[in-house]
């Protein structure tokens, strides 16, 4: 397959669109003569996906610095260094899941002037709204006076906990929200900026009603378990990406959760 065709395939080139009148920005678009450009909103979702690789690298890195700190529960540090690493976690565990909205966004947006930037708002007003939860978390563990002496039995109860939320209405209505904003049905308002930084936080409102219990675990875990952001980051993007599951199939995952919570308990 030449270079042109893999290009075409993955989503990154595709057929020149015709020119026209941009009433948002007030200018003639030129239609290109060559048969074939760049799509420039896929190569918007490559960058983010990027990031999130960056991030993932981040983690790597943080988790070898933390090896030899096995078994001593350091609590979740000062508020600076807490919201750094959580944003770091959150952009390596939560932007792959928004890869379909801001493609979305960018596609709809295109033609608009700025759209670059706005697909940009759009990403970052997403992680703010899992920022202000891991700084909501952090109040709740320091307020409570956490981690206790039976921090042990608390992460178990907290993965069995995500596993009963699974089946929740809440999550799953939450998850049907997620899947219907990333349509994003209809002509986006003429503020771009202010359309963008709006579908980020409605997105992210909704993965919050998704994947909240599954962040709690995380924070009860410890902000350096790498291992245990590779397993719930990979339930999220089921969340996010499986098609609709079977009642079944539901009640499989959330027993594996529990059955984790389980697990947890007895090999501490």
């Amino acid at each position: 397959m030449g270079g042109g065709r893999l290009f075409t395939a993955v989503g990154l080139l595709r057929q020149a669109r015709p020119g026209g009148f941009c009433p948002a920005c007030r200018v003639l678009m030129n239609a290109r003569g060559a048969s074939q450009e760049l799509a420039k909103p896929m190569v918007a979702a490559l960058v983010v996906l990027a990031v999130a690789g960056v991030a993932w690298a981040a983690m790597v890195q943080e988790s070898r610095s933390m090896a030899g700190m096995d078994g001593m529960d350091l609590g979740l540090g000062p508020i600076e260094s807490f919201a750094t690493t959580w944003v770091v976690m959150m952009a390596a565990m939560m932007l792959p899941s928004a890869i379909p909205v801001v493609l979305e966004f960018a596609r709809t947006a295109e033609r608009r002037r700025g759209w670059p930037v706005a697909t940009g708002v759009l990403a970052v007003t997403y992680l703010g709204v899992w920022l202000i939860f891991g700084v909501v978390c952090y109040a709740i563990y320091t307020a409570v006076g956490m981690p206790w002496p039976n921090q042990d039995l608390v992460v178990g109860l907290a993965l069995a906990l995500a596993g009963v939320y699974s089946l929740s209405p809440i999550k799953r209505a939450s998850q049907a929200r997620c899947r219907e904003l990333c349509a994003l049905h209809g002509p986006l308002p003429f503020n771009l900026m202010r359309s963008a930084a709006v579908a980020g936080t409605r997105y992210g409102l909704s993965c919050l009603g998704c994947s909240a219990a599954l962040m709690v675990a995380i924070v009860l875990l410890g902000m350096a378990s790498l291992w245990w952001a590779v397993i719930l980051g990979s339930v999220v993007l089921v969340y996010k990406f499986a098609p609709p599951l079977r009642m079944r199939n539901e009640l499989l995952l959330s027993a594996a959760l529990v059955a984790l919570g389980v697990a947890y308990v007895m090999m501490a």
